[in-house]
């Protein structure tokens, strides 16, 4: 099993869950964002 070290990981790749990921990388933070499909933010 493989470890990430991340100060956020973001559940959902919506446009909530990608505007929250973007803002937080902005800030510096290391963020992994998990989306059950295959593509972020498809309808």
């Amino acid at each position: 099993m493989n470890e990430l070290d991340v100060d956020l990981c973001v559940i959902g790749g919506g446009s909530a869950g990608l505007s929250a990921a973007a803002i937080a990388a902005q800030f510096g933070a290391r963020v992994v964002l998990i989306e059950r499909g295959a593509r972020a933010a498809s309808a």
